[in-house]
């Protein structure tokens, strides 16, 4: 009998891709936890569904029977955290401990915490560690050291094996073009760049980022499902690709990408730098993570293409 894993945010941007990738996988029967979708989406055809709201510890009470891991999703984006700084942390603080706590009711053997590099810094500059101390209080940011520090005691105490990932700007085409993601970056970039053939930058673009394709992200998530207890150390891990670019560079990249696509060129038009604008390198380590097995592909291309063509069919 196969295992089961429980997305939560399982019908979102990242949600939606991992659990296509755990449908194509076929290892894992997939549970997924919505407050408003009631039916199974396509890219998981076979998936049940559960109703989960993170703030009605009623409905988490049970929300982890039968479930072998958990890949807990569920949060504000960086835009909602800073609208609603309170119900951030009550969703990524209190609702993963709660979730937490039925995971190890219900004997969970593995729980995934979905966290971002953002905790570190801002801006996020110099070399990255898993070491490097935490000092952003944005509320996105500290929202999710809430729900870190929850999953990193139940961890430490040994009653289920808690990872927590911290990961870099990730980019890519979601499964569902209605999902709320195209104020991102790159996905943003990719809609100017087909609805006007020119991409505007709101600064000089100076400013490094460390980018990772959504495949990628995916390709983490199905690796630590499996990965030997004994690899997984402490839990927590950086997630990022294997080298930074420039906001600039990124336009560039998606310039260059939409003249192989599409045949037409986007131009790019981005302020002046400030004289007193210093922008540091970002080396954003994830020697841990890749120290287990792990490899990212960094196929940035690809994952542009993708989204270059779903904008094209966002604007016939």
């Amino acid at each position: 009998m196969k295992p089961t894993v429980l997305l939560t945010g399982g019908f979102g941007n990242l949600g939606g891709r991992i659990s296509a990738a755990l449908h194509i996988q076929g290892d894992w029967n997939i549970t997924l936890a919505s407050r408003t979708h009631i039916q199974a989406p396509k890219w998981a055809p076979n998936a049940k569904i559960i109703n989960l709201d993170l703030l009605e510890k009623s409905q988490i009470k049970n929300a982890c029977r039968d479930i072998s891991a958990v890949i807990h999703l569920a949060a504000l984006n960086d835009r909602q955290a800073l609208e609603s700084p309170i119900r951030a942390e009550q969703i990524s603080g209190l609702g993963t401990r709660h979730l937490l706590e039925s995971a190890i009711h219900s004997d969970v053997e593995r729980f995934i915490f979905m966290s971002t590099a953002h905790v570190y810094r801002s801006p996020l500059e110099g070399v990255i560690t898993e070491l490097t101390p935490t000092e952003n209080r944005h509320p996105y940011a500290s929202g999710r050291m809430v729900g870190e520090l929850a999953v990193a005691e139940c961890h430490k105490r040994e009653e289920i094996i808690g990872v927590r990932l911290r990961c870099a700007n990730g980019f890519g085409v979601p499964m569902d073009p209605h999902v709320n993601i195209w104020h991102v970056l790159v996905n943003d970039l990719c809609q100017q760049a087909v609805s006007s053939k020119q991409m505007t930058l709101q600064s000089s673009g100076n400013q490094q980022r460390n980018f990772i394709p959504i495949s990628d992200i995916c390709s983490a998530f199905l690796h630590l499902l499996k990965l030997d207890r004994s690899k997984i150390a402490d839990g927590l891990f950086n997630l990022g690709g294997p080298s930074s670019l420039t906001v600039f560079e990124m336009a560039e990249l998606i310039a260059s990408r939409c003249r192989a696509v599409l045949g037409f060129t986007p131009s790019i038009s981005r302020p002046n730098p400030n004289q007193s604008e210093n922008h540091s390198d970002l080396d954003y380590r994830i020697d841990k993570l890749q120290a287990t097995g792990f490899s990212p592909k960094d196929l940035k291309a690809n994952e542009i293409d993708a989204i270059l063509r779903m904008c094209v069919q966002r604007n016939p």
